[in-house]
Formats: structure tokens, sequence, C-alpha cells
């Protein structure tokens, strides 16, 4: 597919489509702007089940993908390489191991999908949902599987910047991750996807949706895990801090 490099007219068009990029500072959106091209350039994007993704489709995936690397720099996107657009959910088949070690194996739909070293596959419609501040962000989730998967497998312990202390995310998200399957196990509403309990790796990856589409919910229900996650993220540079 032919690269585009968006309008700054196009860009804003996108960013008023995501909610969450409103109250964005201008220089965190000349960033976005900065990054969402850098992504056009460096990926490819392929259609397929008849869709042809449109300059706006290529730019939404675009915009909504920068936010996590906005102050990261593209390079943790450096373990892909492609982008699959379907038009709406897919059917993959899904190898999964249940508690005593048995295989099971049988198509589940998907909003989206994240492979070893790619490709990223995400469904077009659900990518429109993303970003509305409710909590659901697929282009977010399956790129945090990315970005996972930089230091090996996706495991929920991705690359650390320095001075951050390894020990401490391990201690956090463990405590995040029994409490989500303390929750469940009662019967209660749980304060997380309850898909965040499959795996470290799903953990990880909601909870970055979370950090992302609703911060301030996740900074109240889980303030030690918003910490590190903006710690890795480093979101809250853009907001001056009030009294």
């Amino acid at each position: 597919m032919e690269r585009v490099r968006p309008r700054r007219e196009d860009f804003q068009r996108a960013v008023g489509r995501f909610p969450i990029l409103h109250d964005l500072p201008p220089p965190a959106l000349d960033a976005l702007f900065e990054r969402s091209t850098e992504i056009l350039a460096g990926k490819d994007f392929f259609g397929t089940q008849g869709l042809e993704p449109s300059p706006d489709d290529l730019l939404d995936v675009a915009v909504l993908a920068a936010l996590p690397v906005l102050n990261l720099g593209v390079d943790w996107y450096r373990g892909f390489h492609t982008f699959i657009l379907y038009p709406a959910e897919f059917v993959a088949d899904v190898e999964e191991m249940d508690e005593v070690g048995l295989i099971h194996s049988g198509p589940e739909i998907r909003a989206g999908e994240a492979w070893a070293h790619g490709p990223v596959v995400l469904a077009m419609d659900e990518v429109r949902s993303s970003g509305q501040g409710e909590g659901f962000n697929v282009v977010a989730h399956e790129l945090a599987h990315q970005i996972d998967q930089l230091n090996g497998d996706m495991d929920g312990y991705p690359p650390l910047h320095e001075g951050m202390d390894r020990q401490q995310w391990a201690s956090v998200f463990s405590a995040a991750w029994q409490r989500l399957q303390d929750e469940i196990q009662r019967g209660q509403e749980p304060t997380l996807d309850p898909y965040a309990a499959e795996s470290p790796a799903e953990f990880f990856a909601v909870a970055t949706e979370m950090y992302f589409d609703a911060p301030v919910w996740l900074h109240e229900q889980h303030p030690d895990m918003y910490t590190q996650l903006d710690q890795l993220y480093q979101m809250s540079k853009w907001f001056a801090k009030k009294d």
C-alpha cells in the first residue's frame, strides 16, 4: 500500500474522533502528529475480507497507535512491521491450556490480535469504538503486547526504563492480578475487565488500555499500578500539576 503522509487538517479530524485525545496540550498533539506520521511511513497496512482501507482508516489506527509510544519513540514498535485490518470482528482459531494442562482449540471472535514479531490484526469497527474514554482501546491493547514482547515473551513484564524498580513493578502487578482473581472467585464486580485474568500478558494489555482510555478511573481504583504504568508511558509529563 502506498505510504501516506497525513495533512495536519486530516490529523486534527482524526483527533476529534477520539475523546481521549481532546485534552492533550498543543505540544503533545504536535508530538502525536509526528509519531503518527512515523508509523504511517514505517509500517505496512493491508486490508482483508474485502476491506480497502481509506486514508482515514490508516490515520485512525496510526493516531491511536502513536499514543503508547508518544514519549517512548516508534522504535518500541520495532518488533513488528505490519497491520492487518478487518472490516469488523473476525473469527480466529485459538488454542488455550486449562487449569489442569489440557489444550483446547476452537474458533473465537476477536477485535484484535498481536502475534510475536507481528502482524498486529485489528477490526476497524472496534478501532472506531476505541479511545472514547470508556475503558476500551483495542489498538492500545494489541500494541501493549508488542511492547511487552520486546524483552522476550509476552508475559506482562515489558522493558522498564533505567531507574524503575523491577521488584516494585512485579509486586504491584502481582497484587493487582491477585485482587482481580479474588474478585472473580467471590462473584464481585471486578475492577478490571475479567479478560485480564486470562494471563499476565492480557492483564498488562488491559491495564494499558485503562491507563490511556480511563486514567482517572485507573488512578482511583489501582493507584499503585497507575504509578507504575505512568513511569513506563510517562503521559503525566504533558499535564501541569495543580495545587
